[in-house]
This record gives structure tokens, C-alpha cells and sequence, in this order.
């Protein structure tokens, strides 16, 4: 099990719009809850956040100090960041018990080349499933879930979820097909044929006397 990552954090009053000043400060709000905590407000500096975000993501178990105390294990369940500035808004730690599993999604990342497309040159490698939801205990959970492409020879071959390796100590979610397509060798046609209707979509005219739908901010989670 990899050695969790560290950052600390401060407990904080001003809530909704008020965090504003903080944040023109150089810190994130973010709430502190999960097993055996209640939920609590608390800060952290953007620029430590934004580093172990890079090495954690949402699957590498983080020791979280709050005020000076004993750190806690937790995960970052969620980030928001500002789409346009890409700076930090806010964030949700996850305290949790390691003697008890967890569901999280993980990615799946395709590993090797496809003789199909490098080597035959037939067809093109699409990844229809890009997560999955497994189980497993907080210190057994994977970066992410690799499947090895090399034997997809044929146009139309593919793998399963059945045939991606799992590490010991991770299962699939209970209601999880196994059965279900993470990646296959679809003919050269049909990716141009769909870039050719995408096309043609984005040429169509509209109707006339059609109002376009209105703009709309997401709201930020504070």
C-alpha cells in the first residue's frame, strides 16, 4: 500500500458567499465528513491542495490534519474548479475506516497495441467503458483498472469486463455486468460515416422561429 499523501487544514466560520475573501486569499472551502466525524467546515491552501490533487485524484488515501490534530485518512470525493480560471473552489474530504470497503469508481485504461489497428491497419480501437464501480478496503484501492488490447486482431474483437484483471482485495459492485463491452475494434467506415453525420449535424439549419435555449451558470457548492 502506497504511503498517503499529506495536508492540513484549518476549521473556518464564514460559509456561502463569504468565502470569497478566502479564497482571494489563497484558500480552498471545503467540508470535512465521513466515518466517525461530523461534518465540519475547514480550509486549505490552494497550492497544497492542487499538488496532492495531481497525485491523489479520487482513489489515493490522503492524511488529512485538521487544526494541528491527528491526522485522518480520507479521500477527495469531489473538487469543483472554475472551468474558465482553473483555480480551486472547493472541495469535500471523506473520512474513512479502513476496515471497512467502500464503492468507488475507477477508470480503465487500455494497455498495448491492437495488431487490428497498428499492424493490419482495419480498424479503429473505441473504448466503450471508461469506469466501473468496484469494492474494496480504502488501502486497497487502485490508481486505475488496465486492459490489455494486444490480442484484438480482428475488426468486431473486443474485452470484456469479465477478462480486465482485478488486484487482490477488489471485486466489482455487486449488479456490475461482467459481461459488459470495455473495448473493440470497430471498421475504419463506420468512424468515418460518424464523422460525417456529425457533420452534417452541425451544418443543418435551424428552424426558423426556434429560440435557442438560455445560458445558465452552474451554481458553486460552498
Amino acid at each position: 500500500m502506497a504511503t498517503a499523501l499529506a495536508l492540513e487544514a484549518t476549521r473556518r466560520e464564514v460559509t456561502g458567499k463569504h468565502v470569497h475573501p478566502l479564497r482571494r486569499a489563497g484558500q480552498v472551502p471545503a467540508v470535512l465528513y465521513g466515518h466517525n466525524v461530523q461534518a465540519v467546515a475547514v480550509a486549505t491552501e490552494a497550492r497544497a491542495l492542487e499538488k496532492v490533487w495531481r497525485r491523489a485524484g479520487r482513489t489515493h488515501l490522503v492524511d488529512l490534519a485538521v487544526d494541528g490534530a491527528r491526522p485522518r485518512k480520507v479521500l477527495i470525493r469531489e473538487l469543483q474548479v472554475d472551468p474558465r480560471s482553473a483555480r480551486l473552489l472547493h472541495a469535500d474530504f471523506f473520512a474513512v475506516n479502513l476496515r471497512e470497503k467502500l464503492t468507488v469508481d475507477i477508470a480503465i485504461v487500455p494497455v498495448g497495441d491492437a495488431p487490428a489497428v497498428t499492424v493490419q491497419k482495419v480498424g479503429v480501437l473505441q473504448q466503450v467503458l471508461t469506469t466501473v464501480k468496484i469494492e474494496c478496503l480504502p488501502g486497497d484501492i487502485p490508481a486505475q483498472l488496465t486492459v490489455d488490447v494486444s490480442g484484438l486482431e480482428n475488426i468486431d474483437d473486443g474485452v470484456h469486463l469479465r477478462d480486465v484483471p482485478l488486484p487482490e482485495g477488489v471485486t466489482l459492485l455487486h449488479g456490475v455486468d461482467p459481461d459488459e463491452l470495455v473495448v473493440k475494434v470497430a471498421p475504419l467506415r463506420v468512424l468515418a460515416e460518424e464523422v460525417e453525420e456529425e457533420a452534417a449535424a452541425e451544418e443543418a439549419p435551424a428552424v426558423e422561429g426556434e429560440a435557442a435555449p438560455a445560458a445558465t451558470e452552474g451554481s458553486e457548492e460552498q
